[in-house]
């Protein structure tokens, strides 16, 4: 069960017109459909928890505690008068009855706090509520089990009792800047927090805090979630990265690099067999090199280690020089490649470098898929405030089977992939590197067989607007 101090209820933002009108609505409901009401939201929170993580959770949906606290208020005041009950008692249930009018006298003898409460007891994750002081006045079971402490042992006194000593001063100084300007927020974003269990260890969580007004003023739920599982991930994760960078990129570029010199004839004529194998061993070397580099590439994008020197770029001139380092591979492959004559001439704001990968990563994709003798077709656009760069193949397609999974990492539609050296990385990469640039990726059937994959990028005049209009408040605020 739920302890809470006698006198604390939570209310309503009586200040807010739409919980006013919510609150006189749940006011007309008997019983059995505030109780529904009230669970409905528990269960949309547990579902938002078990799908974002209990944090991106709260913050979706920052009026969800206040929600569940008015619907709690709502159903502890009687529905029915004090001899509506008798009479129903009195009145035999004829044959056939609803479930539901059977349900709600079988509840009729619980209170509906109690029902309420147990509700709230079931959510995942710790839920403390505090005073503007930082007292501890409720908290759930989860929070018992996160810490070690006994209910009991918490309850009045204050929260900074879960925060490790040296980060507890500065805890305070934030606990007091945040009841200056109370605001549903995400504590730590950017570094790391951890709290302090009974015993002396720390474990690092996750915290949301949702100011909550009531009757005694405002109180905050903090919403504690313990992400160790996560940490333990990440460092293994880590851990991967690094013994695939050190203990296999640098060995395997040496072998490539030796075998590539022996099929070059550089220790003299091979025997034809041996020249066969050769070959085959080096093409495999050079696809894992790639695969490695890939897997780096894409761990440095998503982790935000990849440094990106936003500028202005001339976007025909970069696709002309993609062009033209693309062209020996297409030619080995009997295709060609040419720029649409019609291509506009349009600036962008974004890394050179990164644009550069993304239009190769396209290239080198529908050059591989290509069959020998048709062309691969780039193409440059500027509908409205974006600018659209577009690779136009006449491959196979992509089977519609595939097509929700085009973006994702290591996805390639059949073996025929593999056979032609991909990773299945390298749309992946491009997906990336566009989206932190302001961008969005996308594909449509070509006419006439192939595909047409395509990247927009914000247009420079546009971006500079925006980035702007982002610095004029702060500078008002200065």
């Amino acid at each position: 069960m739920l302890h809470v101090k006698a006198d604390e209820r939570v209310a309503t933002r009586d200040h807010e017109p739409w919980a006013i009108a919510l609150a006189a609505w749940f006011e007309t409901l008997s019983l059995w459909a505030r109780l529904t009401a009230a669970m409905a939201v528990v269960v949309v929170l547990t579902a938002a928890v078990s799908r974002l993580g209990l944090t991106a959770a709260l913050i979706a949906a920052p009026g969800g505690a206040v929600l569940a606290g008015m619907l709690a208020r709502a159903m502890i005041r009687p529905s029915l008068a004090p001899a509506e009950p008798a009479r129903r008692a009195a009145t035999p249930h004829p044959a056939g009855a609803g479930a539901g009018d059977v349900t709600t006298e079988a509840l009729a003898g619980i209170p509906a706090e109690q029902l309420f409460r147990v509700a709230v007891e079931a959510l995942p994750g710790g839920m403390i509520l505090t005073d503007r002081t930082g007292t501890i006045v409720m908290l759930n079971s989860e929070v018992e089990r996160l810490f070690g402490y006994e209910r009991d042992e918490l309850i009045g006194r204050s929260v900074d009792i879960l925060v490790p000593a040296a980060s507890r001063a500065q805890h305070v100084h934030r606990r007091m800047d945040f009841m200056l300007n109370p605001a549903s927020r995400r504590m730590g974003s950017g570094r790391d927090l951890f709290g302090l269990r009974k015993d002396g260890s720390e474990l690092p969580v996750e915290v949301a805090l949702n100011p909550i007004t009531t009757r005694n003023g405002v109180r905050v739920l903090c919403v504690i979630s313990d992400i160790s599982e996560r940490k333990r991930a990440e460092l293994r994760k880590d851990e991967f990265v690094t013994t695939v960078s050190h203990e296999l990129r640098t060995p395997l570029t040496s072998l490539a690099g030796s075998l590539g010199l022996l099929t070059g004839s550089a220790a003299g004529k091979l025997p034809d067999t041996a020249m066969r194998l050769l070959n085959i061993a080096h093409k495999n070397s050079q696809r894992l090199v790639r695969l490695i580099n890939d897997i780096l590439e894409i761990e440095k994008i998503e982790s935000g280690e990849v440094a990106f020197v936003l500028k202005r770029v001339a976007v025909r001139a970069l696709v002309e020089q993609a062009i033209e380092a693309s062209r020996a591979y297409g030619e080995g492959l009997g295709v060609t490649v040419r720029l649409d004559p019609f291509a506009v001439d349009a600036d962008v704001h974004a890394d050179p470098d990164r644009l550069t990968q993304v239009i190769t990563n396209l290239l080198s994709n529908a050059i591989k898929f290509s069959p020998s003798g048709t062309e691969v077709l780039m193409s440059i656009e500027a509908p409205a405030d974006r600018v659209r760069i577009a690779v136009r193949d006449h491959g196979p397609g992509i089977p519609p089977d595939f097509k929700a999974r085009v973006y994702q990492k290591f996805a390639q539609a059949d073996a025929n992939a593999r056979q032609k050296g991909g990773t299945g990385l390298g749309l992946s990469i491009v997906k990336g590197i566009v989206t932190r640039l302001g961008g969005s990726t996308g594909f449509d059937d070509a006419p006439g067989g192939g595909t047409i994959f395509h990247v927009e990028l914000p247009a420079w005049k546009n971006a500079v607007d925006a980035a702007a209009g982002r610095m004029a408040p702060a500078m008002a605020h200065g």
